[in-house]
């Protein structure tokens, strides 16, 4: 089928059609110019915030962007360094510290930015939640303009608040990331005093890579938002930081997707505020030129070896404890003494996927007999909902569905860890099911339809990420055959999947001595994962980067098997 100049395969229509992409929103996935943006006044709090801004700048006000130390976080706050940059230079920022302060707005920061001189407080990618910390704010006559997109609750802060997720919010996408808000108040502010030439466009490099870093649902504006700024990105046109990060990560920027950021660049932003200094990856995104973007560069590069490390050894520590508790129960918390708590997310995650479990995990946070804790959940386990019913026993609280962090007095984790477990229970004793996963498979093939032509309309997909996955395509009934071992301790394999008429490459990156034993046994198996365009000596093929081998059993193309 051809829609323009473009002919789309019927494959690819059959999978649009199955995502509920409908023919009148076609024109996003092929057009080159933007389909999905919204009014950024629509948001309640937008106007205000911005006249509020204004009324600083005009007055000379000191204003200081007070961000978070993840990645959406710190682009949040260089991109309304960059934003408010162009209107006034009485601008600072202040990113808390994960292991002194943790995430979110507290009452000493307030405190020492108030005393530093700050007329007005604009929080990024935070403080929705902080109804105490704001009230503060406003005793000592610290006004603020808040901006975040997590959700709100009853604890909702006062005054100035812009927040898609607010439920009075009238915005219609509710899944921006911090920085998509941040970006948002800077077209707001645009359209009464608008921003440098081209300034709005350079600023979606920005975007793009804290809505994949916070891993946002790559649909609707965010789909719009990433594409463009990967493309920026891809022209060569991104600021200097971040184009010297990508060639050390030993990615090309002219190329580079989505994934490739979210691998390769993403860690390494985030490793700076995982060890305790988030600036320095403000200080790369800000940097002028190469050569001070470089000095950003290295020390990044060096702080995630160490987080690398410091991973792996955590990770030892958790895994036994975690492999105890799932004799009895089906929600883990973790207690880790000892552990970095930068590194707690990542291990959370790690863990949470191998046991397929809810998995929280506390270490101490250095002040007297308080532990910070980071959950990651499986997709059928609503984390915050789960966590949100004892945040009276939290001192601090927050996070999405999928990811939440805390801090808690270590006398209270008994009792969190005996209601997440009888909860974890209840819910698993109505839905016996909440912890099975489909086999993701979008379209089951015979290996002749794995064609170049097919491979290349694939792209269409992109930006891939979250709620916009790569399409995985399954192969039923077929042999492997001419299986090699690549280096790494026999970790990854390449080989060819045989169904009988026709061969296709495959590459294996993780499991590869389960699977060899299991194409060994020379049984028909089942094969899935996502086709791309190898490129090597000026030759093109395609190959299958495989996700998983099941023993054949009818794979379908609606996850499940006959």
């Amino acid at each position: 089928m051809e829609k323009g100049q473009i002919k789309i395969p019927e494959i690819v229509l059959d999978i649009m059609k199955k995502r509920g992409i409908r023919d009148e929103d076609m024109e996003e996935y092929l057009s080159p110019k933007p389909q999905k943006a919204y009014d950024p006044f629509l948001m309640r709090g937008m106007k205000e915030g911005a006249d509020r801004i204004f009324r600083a700048v005009d007055n000379n006000e000191k204003i200081v962007i007070y961000g978070d130390y993840d990645t959406d976080g710190v682009t949040s706050t260089a991109l309304l360094m960059r934003a408010l940059g162009s209107y006034t230079s009485n601008l600072s920022y202040y990113i808390p510290s994960r292991m002194d302060e943790g995430y979110g707005l507290h009452s000493d920061s307030i405190r020492r930015i108030k005393d530093g001189g700050a007329d007005l407080l604009v929080s990024v990618d935070c403080g929705a939640t902080a109804r105490e910390e704001v009230e503060f704010a406003h005793e000592i006559s610290l006004d603020t303009v808040i901006t975040d997109h997590h959700n709100v609750g009853e604890k909702r802060a006062p005054g100035i608040l812009i927040d898609p997720k607010d439920e009075s919010s009238g915005y219609p996408f509710e899944n921006l990331a911090g920085v998509g808000v941040a970006y948002k108040l800077a077209l707001a502010l645009s359209a009464e005093r608008p921003l440098p030439p081209g300034m709005k466009y350079r600023l979606l490099e920005l975007v793009a890579i804290g809505t994949i870093g916070d891993i946002m649902p790559l649909t609707d504006e965010n789909r719009t938002i990433v594409k463009y700024g990967l493309q920026l990105i891809n022209r060569g046109m991104g600021c200097p930081g971040i184009s010297r990060l990508i060639e050390m990560a030993g990615l090309d920027a002219k190329t580079i997707t989505a994934s490739g950021l979210a691998f390769g660049v993403v860690p390494r932003i985030n490793s700076a505020g995982r060890l305790g200094d988030a600036t320095v990856s403000v200080k790369m995104l800000l940097a002028p030129d190469r050569a001070q973007g470089e000095q950003y560069c290295r020390r990044l590069m060096e702080m995630n070896d160490r987080r690398r490390s410091l991973q792996e050894e955590a990770y030892e520590i958790c895994m036994p404890e975690a492999e105890d508790q799932m004799k009895d129960w089906d929600f883990l918390l973790l207690e880790a003494e000892g552990v970095h708590e930068g590194i707690l997310g990542i291990v959370a995650g790690k863990i949470k996927e191998e046991v397929r479990r809810p998995v929280v995990i506390v270490t101490p946070s250095g002040d007297e007999g308080l532990w910070k804790g980071t959950g990651r959940s499986v997709s059928g386990v609503n984390l915050y909902e789960m966590l949100n019913k004892y945040r009276d026993l939290f001192i601090h609280f927050g996070g999405h569905n999928a990811a939440c962090g805390f801090t808690i007095d270590r006398r209270y984790i008994p009792e969190l860890r005996e209601g997440l477990q009888k909860d974890m229970a209840a819910i698993f004793k109505e839905d016996p099911d909440v912890f099975d996963e489909p086999v993701p498979v979008d379209e089951v093939l015979r290996v002749r339809d794995a064609d170049m032509e097919l491979a290349e309309s694939l792209k269409l997909f992109e930006p891939c990420g979250q709620g916009n996955e790569m399409p995985v395509m399954g192969l039923s009934g077929v042999e492997i055959r001419d299986w090699r071992f690549l280096k790494n301790g026999r970790k990854y394999a390449r080989f060819t999947i045989f169904d009988g008429q026709g061969y296709l490459n495959a590459v294996l990156f993780h499991d590869a001595e389960r699977i060899w034993q299991m194409a060994e046994s020379g049984d028909l198996l089942d094969v899935y994962g996502k086709l791309e365009i190898n490129r090597w000596n000026d030759r093109c093929t395609v190959q299958m980067v495989v996700d998983g081998v099941l023993p054949s059993g009818g794979l379908r193309s609606d996850g499940s098997r006959q």
